[in-house]
């Protein structure tokens, strides 16, 4: 299922016209028409727009699958944090190696960054390379309760998407 049809199929089935979903997201009913046929597309920040308003997950509404019924794969992922300690390490012994070159080989200090650079490397060959990630709850995100209907939902509407109340400086 393409994502116009699956716009159509939730809009649909949630009993709304194009025009009702265009005036809920604050576009012309001819977008609606052109995404559900499929010659435009809405970006990224529409697409979460268009999930709020018809009540569906993100995922859902972009795959076309239930989102109950995902389940992430089991890949080992590589944490970036011990290879970035591991590279400052690597830019540490350089560092003592260019100052150990310029100075004609003498100088405590070059060999102090030589050292605590090859400490740091192998620092970093310790920390665990399979760090489980924090999944973005919808708490973690910025958003406002409307006085009016009590609905959670993003910030950066001007105006609730549920019952159209508009904000002012105070809300």
């Amino acid at each position: 299922m393409t994502l116009g049809e699956m716009i159509k199929a939730k809009r649909e089935a949630s009993g709304m016209t194009q025009q009702e979903l265009a005036s809920r997201l604050f576009v012309s009913r001819q977008t609606v028409c052109r995404w559900e046929n499929g010659t435009r597309c809405p970006d990224i920040i529409m697409l979460k727009r268009i999930a709020i308003v018809l009540d569906i997950p993100l995922d859902e509404l972009v795959s076309g699958d239930v989102a109950s019924e995902y389940v992430p794969d089991k890949e080992s992922s590589l944490d970036i944090s011990c290879v970035k300690v591991m590279l400052t390490g690597l830019m540490i012994v350089l560092i003592g190696t260019f100052l150990f070159v310029a100075d004609d080989g003498n100088g405590e200090v070059s060999a102090f960054c030589f050292i605590l650079g090859i400490l740091i490397f192998v620092i970093g060959l310790f920390i665990p390379w399979n760090k489980k990630s924090v999944p973005i709850k919808n708490e973690d995100l910025l958003q406002r309760k409307c006085p009016k209907c009590g609905k959670t939902h993003d910030f950066d509407y001007p105006k609730c998407p549920y019952c159209y109340h508009e904000y002012n400086g105070r809300d």
